[in-house]
C-alpha cells in the first residue's frame, strides 16, 4: 500500500504563512490526495531517486557527465568548434561589448544595490509583463535549486528527460515508458498523468535536450483541468521560437503557473548570470524572493543583460539565421544517423543513439564538440545534442558528419 508523503514540516515551521507551508495548502493536499485511488497501472516510469549533488558532479574522465560548454576535459590548447552549449553562436551583440567597455571601474566599488531593479525593469518591458510578478536571480538554475529546497519532498516531479540541474535537483522523475522516441503528444499525456498525481510538476518547454515544444494552449488546458497542481516551466529556449511572447505560458495568465526565463541563451551571454522567475501567485513570488541572498545579480550582470535586451533587431536577425542553419543541420544529421528528433522549433537537434560516447569521439576528431547523454544517469535518453553553428561554421560540421557517420538508429515498431 502506498502512503502519502509527508509535507515538508521544517519549511512549514520556519515559514508558517508561506504558500508552500500554509495549513490551507496542506489541507487541500490532504483532501485531494488519496493513495487508495492512485492508478498504479499508468504506463509511465514514475522513478524516485535521491541524488546528492556532490555525487552527481561530473568526474574529469566522463564526458557524458559534462554540461554543455564545459570543455575542461579536453586537452589544453585544443581548438574546437563548441556546439555542445545552446547559446547563440552569433553572440554577444555589439551593444553588450560597448556597455562593458563603457563601464566606469569606480561603479564596481559599491555593492550593486540598483542592479536588480535595473534588470527587472528592462526585463519586464522585454517580456511585456508587470515587474511586480518578476523575481530576479542568477539565471534559471538558481531558481531550480531554490524551488527544490522549498517544495514539499515527494510532491514535486520533473518530466524527463530534462535539463541536468533539474533532473539532479528533483528526485521524482516521470520518464517515458519505453525506448520509443518522445513526441509532443507522448509528453503531453505523461504531463497530464503527472499533474493528476503531484502538487508541482517541472518541465522545460521547449524541452532540453530534445527540443520538443508543447503548445501553450494545450498546457493552459491542463493547468485549468488540474488547478491543485502548479506547473513550473523552464522556458530557457522559448526565445528561439518565432513568436516567443505569445507562445510563452506567461501569456496564459494563470495562478498555478511558474515560468523561469533568462536572456542568456538567445543573446549569447551564458557567462552572464541573470534570469527571472515569473508568477501571478504572490505567495510564490514572496517565498522565492525570501530565499534569495542580498544582491541577487551583480552590477556587471545587469549591465550586460540590459544591453542585450536592447538588441532586439540583432536577436531577430540572428535567430532567423540560426533556425535556417538548424534545418540544414537536421538534414545532415538524418543522413548521418538515420533519425533525428523532428519538427522542433529551436536551434538545436537531438539524435538518439545507443553509442553517444562513440559519436562524440568521432566528431571530436574533426574538431566538433557535441553534448553526449548517457543512459547510465537517471532522467536521461542516450544520444547527442548538437547546436546549430553560425553559417560560416556549418561546412566544418557537415564534413565531420560525412567523415564520422554514427550508428543508424532502428526505431521500435
Amino acid at each position: 500500500m502506498r502512503h502519502a508523503p509527508k509535507v515538508r514540516e521544517d519549511y512549514a515551521i520556519r515559514y508558517p504563512d508561506s504558500y508552500f507551508g500554509s495549513p490551507n495548502l496542506r489541507n487541500r493536499r490532504r483532501g485531494t490526495y488519496d493513495p487508495q485511488q492512485e492508478d498504479v497501472r499508468e504506463p509511465y516510469a514514475f522513478e524516485t531517486k535521491r541524488l546528492r549533488m556532490a555525487g552527481f558532479r561530473r568526474p574529469e574522465t566522463d564526458s557524458t557527465r559534462r554540461q554543455g560548454g564545459d570543455l575542461r576535459w579536453l586537452p589544453d590548447g585544443s581548438d574546437y568548434l563548441d556546439l555542445s552549449t545552446c547559446a547563440n553562436r552569433y553572440g554577444p551583440p555589439a551593444q553588450v561589448t560597448k556597455a562593458l567597455t563603457d563601464i566606469d571601474p569606480v561603479a564596481l566599488r559599491a555593492h550593486p544595490y540598483g542592479a536588480e531593479d535595473h534588470f527587472r525593469s528592462a526585463y519586464a518591458e522585454y517580456l511585456e509583463v508587470d515587474a511586480e510578478y518578476l523575481v530576479i536571480g542568477r539565471g534559471i538554475t538558481e531558481f531550480i535549486r531554490i524551488l527544490a529546497n522549498i517544495l514539499p519532498p515527494g510532491r514535486a516531479a520533473v518530466l524527463t528527460p530534462d535539463y541536468t540541474d533539474t533532473v539532479a535537483s528533483f528526485p521524482v522523475h516521470v520518464g517515458p515508458p519505453d525506448g520509443r522516441p518522445d513526441t509532443a503528444a507522448s509528453r503531453l499525456r505523461r504531463l497530464a498523468a503527472a499533474m493528476r498525481r503531484y502538487d508541482h510538476v517541472i518541465m522545460s518547454n521547449p524541452n532540453n535536450p530534445l527540443g520538443i515544444y508543447i503548445h501553450r494552449d494545450e498546457l493552459t488546458a491542463l493547468c485549468r483541468a488540474y488547478p491543485h497542481c502548479t506547473l513550473i516551466l523552464d522556458e530557457a529556449y522559448i526565445d528561439f521560437l518565432a513568436e516567443p511572447a505569445c507562445l510563452s505560458m506567461i501569456s496564459a495568465g494563470l495562478d498555478n503557473v511558474v515560468v523561469l526565463r533568462s536572456p542568456n541563451k538567445l543573446f549569447g551571454i551564458a557567462g552572464v548570470r541573470a534570469g527571472a522567475l515569473w508568477s501571478r501567485n504572490r505567495a510564490v513570488v514572496r517565498d522565492v524572493r525570501a530565499a534569495l541572498f542580498n544582491w541577487p545579480i551583480s552590477y556587471l550582470d545587469a549591465a550586460a543583460a540590459v544591453a542585450a535586451l536592447e538588441s532586439a533587431e540583432w536577436a531577430k536577425v540572428t535567430r532567423a539565421r540560426l533556425l535556417a542553419t538548424a534545418r540544414d543541420m537536421e538534414d545532415a544529421l538524418e543522413r548521418a544517423f538515420g533519425y533525428v528528433v523532428p519538427d522542433v522549433p529551436v536551434h538545436y537537434r537531438f539524435v538518439p543513439t545507443s553509442e553517444p560516447e562513440r559519436v562524440q569521439r568521432g566528431l571530436l576528431e574533426s574538431g566538433i564538440v557535441a553534448r553526449a547523454f548517457s543512459a547510465h544517469e537517471p532522467g536521461r535518453i542516450p544520444g547527442i545534442r548538437i547546436t546549430a553553428p553560425a553559417a560560416g561554421e556549418f561546412d566544418q560540421l557537415k564534413s565531420a558528419l560525412v567523415a564520422h557517420p554514427g550508428p543508424q538508429l532502428r526505431l521500435p515498431v
